[in-house]
This record gives structure tokens, sequence and C-alpha cells, in this order.
């Protein structure tokens, strides 16, 4: 684990190393000033750190590095800014979704590059084969190769950032804000199965909330606020499953 006097010599050196190539180098010296209780008193340098952390973390598709230190940063900066917090939560959604995007734009220029009269004529001959032995079409694998993956890591990006905000009363307007989100990808994309599962989180999300009352900074559904919050939240859910024809899952 490496160890710096101030949390600002670690950002110099995350942006060193990754000058020269090695991100995972540049990413690990990061997290561990993250994860370290040296360093646990909140400082403007701390959401710098968070903010070329979570770029890394998007580039490279790391979740579980992304989820760790959110959860790492959460505990930092709690009961001093919560609003830094916030300030890097919608970083990393954005970075996600315009990466997300990038891909399907790539997927598509790449199926209308193919879309020629004499396909034989600009395809190599080990194309043609696997196409053949495969039976996949250029559009099935530019998706698979290009979009899928950053599709998997967007709705990983989902579900992280609710997990982080399920319990935090500072920051219900992002939680609900995130899963009218998800929602939107669930219906642009027509993804079903993560609809259901998207359901399914923010119920066992409710369920604990109404289980641990008493737990400190838990929402207060009673608050008409919060009740608000939650309320646009089930409209947005109940909208989208009817536009998918899900209604039993809601």
């Amino acid at each position: 684990m490496a160890t710096f006097a101030k949390p600002e010599n670690a950002l110099k050196r995350a942006e060193e190393l990754i000058n020269v190539g090695q991100k995972q180098d540049a990413l690990q010296a990061l997290h561990d000033l993250i994860t370290s209780k040296r360093y646990r008193a909140w400082q403007k340098t701390h959401e710098k750190i968070m903010f070329k952390y979570i770029e890394l973390c998007v580039d490279m598709r790391r979740g579980r590095f992304a989820k760790d230190g959110l959860i790492q940063y959460r505990i930092i900066c709690q009961q001093v800014n919560v609003n830094s917090l916030e300030e890097v939560i919608k970083h990393f959604m954005d970075l996600s979704t315009k990466r997300a995007e990038l891909a399907r734009s790539q997927a598509q220029a790449l199926e209308e590059a193919l879309d020629v009269d004499d396909l034989e004529a600009d395809k190599r001959p080990e194309d043609l084969m696997l196409s053949y032995v495969s039976g996949e079409k250029g559009k099935d694998r530019s998706d698979r190769e290009l979009v899928t993956p950053w599709f998997k890591f967007l709705w990983e990006t989902y579900r992280t950032v609710l997990e982080i905000l399920r319990n935090n009363s500072k920051l219900m307007a992002l939680y609900a804000d995130t899963a009218h989100r998800a929602f939107q990808f669930c219906k642009q994309y027509k993804r079903t199965t993560e609809f259901r599962r998207l359901c399914e989180i923010i119920r066992n999300h409710l369920a604990n909330l109404n289980k641990y009352r008493d737990q400190r900074d838990r929402p207060d559904l009673s608050a008409p606020e919060s009740l608000q919050f939650y309320l646009d939240t089930r409209f947005e859910q109940l909208k989208i499953a009817t536009e998918l024809e899900l209604w039993q899952v809601v």
C-alpha cells in the first residue's frame, strides 16, 4: 500500500502514472489513499482525488473499485460535506452514460460502414469464414464487442449508486433521480430483465427502511418531502412497467 504525506501527493503521483500509461497503478495509488484511515478528515483535495479515481474506474470499467471508493468516500464526507458525495456520484453516472452512448454510436457507425453493395470485396477471407461458422451478423458482433460491455457497466453503475444512497436522508433526491435514470435506461433499450431486477432492488430498499426505523440518517417516509420523492419514483416505475408491458412486476 502506497503512503503519502499529503493527499495531493497521491493525486500528483496518479497523474504521473497515467502519463506513462500505468492506469492500473494510478488507480491503486488513489484507492490506497481513499481507504486509508490516515486521511479521513475531508478536504477539497479529496473531491479532486475522487473525480480522478472515478474517471479511471470508468475508463477501465472497474465497477468494484468504483463501489469500494464511493463507500469509503461516503464515510469521509457524510457528516462534513455530503454535497461533495453527490457531485462525485453524478460525475460517475454521467461518465458511464456517455461511454455507453459512445459505444452504441460506434457500433452503429461500424454497421453503416459495412453496408456496401459487395460484402465480399470489402471483407477479409477470415472475416467471411467467421461469419459463416458462427452465423453472427456484423451488427451482432459489434454489439457484443462494443456495446454490451459498456451497457453492463452502466447497469452496474446504477445498481452501485442506488445501494450507496439507499439509507441517506440527505440525498433522497439523488436516489430518486438515479432510479428514474435507470428506469429510462430499461425503457430505451427494452431491458425487461434489468427492469424486473430494478423493481426488486427498490422494493427491498423500501422494506429495509421500514424495518430499521431507528437507523441514523435513514430517510423518514412520513416527512412530506421524502414521501413525495417515493411517490414520484413509484409513478415513474408504473409508467415504465406499462410501456414495457410488465405490470405484474410492480
